[in-house]
This record gives C-alpha cells, structure tokens and sequence, in this order.
C-alpha cells in the first residue's frame, strides 16, 4: 500500500471526523462558527479524491478506489444541496437519506481505513465514535442544526 494513499486516507478521515464533532458541538455552543467546520469537514473530501487518484494510478484493488470516493460524493452533493441550490431540506423527508448518505460516506472511511491498517482502522473508528458522541450532545439540543433563536447556522 503507498504510503501517500495511507497518510491521505488516515489524516484526511480523521480530521473529517473531528472536524464534523466539533462542527455538532459548535451547533450548540457557538452557532456562528458550525458551518466553517462543517466545510472544513467536508473540504476533506479533495485529499480523499487525491487518494483514491493514487490507488487508481498505482493499480490497486477497486476498494481502494471506491471507498474515498463515496466521501467525495457525498460531498459534493452535500455542497451543492447546502450550499449552492440552499435546500432546506433538512427539514422535509430528504433528510433521512442525506443522513444515510452521510454514515456511509463514515463507513466508507472506516472500511478504507481498515484497509490499510489495523491501527488505522481503530483511529477511524474513534475519531467516528466521537462524531457520534458530538452528534448524541448536540442533536436533542438543536436538532439538525437549522438557525437557532441565538443567530447563526
């Protein structure tokens, strides 16, 4: 497995994942500043694309193409439905398989993270639980994170 792959997938997974946790808990705590993480987050998705780009280049296994590019995907469409066409779908029925979307993308990670390592695979698999935990403080509070009576995202 090249090493580029590795540290792409590993660093840039990982800090998606914190980045998303903090985006939760700033949905609470600083409303103003959720969105910029939450781009930040998904701003991973460029080394995700550069990784599965070097495992297409370096001939390996189709997963290892596949699984950083469900990120991708998720990213662009979620940049486009947020942030381009502004859809305030998080408050219809959309947002249950955006939501599917976005475990995916998460499990995409894990998987491709497990892939190239044990030790790898259980950091993506913590920096995930903790999204979660961020998810579990943040979601009774303010729900999906629409605009708060305190202002901001």
């Amino acid at each position: 497995m090249p090493t580029a792959y590795a540290i792409l997938v590993l660093v840039a997974g990982t800090l998606a994942n914190l980045l998303f946790a903090a985006m939760f808990v700033a949905r609470v705590l600083a409303p103003r500043q959720a969105h910029r993480l939450g781009l930040a987050g998904t701003a991973m998705a460029v080394p995700l694309g550069a990784a599965a780009l070097v495992a297409a280049r370096n001939d390996m296994e189709s997963w290892d193409v596949l699984l950083p590019l469900v990120f991708v995907v998720f990213a662009l469409v979620e940049v486009v439905v947020d942030d381009v066409l502004h859809l305030g779908f998080r408050t219809t029925n959309w947002v249950w398989p955006y939501l599917g979307a976005f475990y995916l993308a998460q499990w995409a990670l894990i998987g491709a993270a497990f892939r190239i390592s044990t030790a790898g695979g259980a950091v993506m698999l913590m920096s995930y639980f903790v999204t979660l935990a961020a998810t579990g403080y943040s979601y009774p509070k303010v729900g999906h994170g629409l605009p708060s009576p305190k202002g901001g995202r």
